[in-house]
């Protein structure tokens, strides 16, 4: 015989993320038009100021980060560099033509999946120039979304 009744109930358990990821996407170099750059504005120095596919290249190497947890990315970084470390990007949403200069300097928070965008990263003296279009996933990071 039953000793005790106890109403039936349902738990829900909510969905706890282990990471958070505020922005996730990817950009590729366009290593030949960014080469073609360096050579052709005078930033070419025979080999320290070169782009590979291997490195910016690669999709998962531009990644956004979300300093403050507030859902919208402050900065894009460059990690697989040949033994520079990370370096930072200043992204911008076209070029100059004539002067070789990129304008329109844009922050982190406004690109989008698709958006074609230039950026620069630096290190010491050297600055390399690059082109690409935004992905929604980071090649070779599949997750990052």
């Amino acid at each position: 015989m039953l000793e005790k009744w106890e109403t039936p109930r349902v738990t829900i358990q909510e969905f706890e993320p282990n990471e958070y990821v505020a922005v996730c996407w990817g950009v590729a170099c366009d290593v030949s038009w960014a080469n073609n750059y360096e050579q052709k504005y005078g930033f070419w120095d025979g080999g320290d100021v070169s782009h590979a596919s291997d490195h910016c290249g690669n999709s998962s190497n531009q990644v956004i980060y979300d300093h403050n947890d507030d859902g919208v990315g402050e900065a894009m970084v460059e990690t697989g560099t040949d033994g520079l470390g990370t370096l930072d990007c200043t992204i911008y949403t076209d070029y100059d033509w004539y002067t070789g200069r990129f304008t329109g300097q844009t922050s982190a928070s406004q690109v989008e999946v698709g958006d074609l965008i230039y950026w620069t990263t630096s290190s010491g003296n050297r600055t390399w120039h690059h082109r690409g279009t935004v992905t929604a996933t980071a090649e070779g990071h599949p997750n990052r979304s």
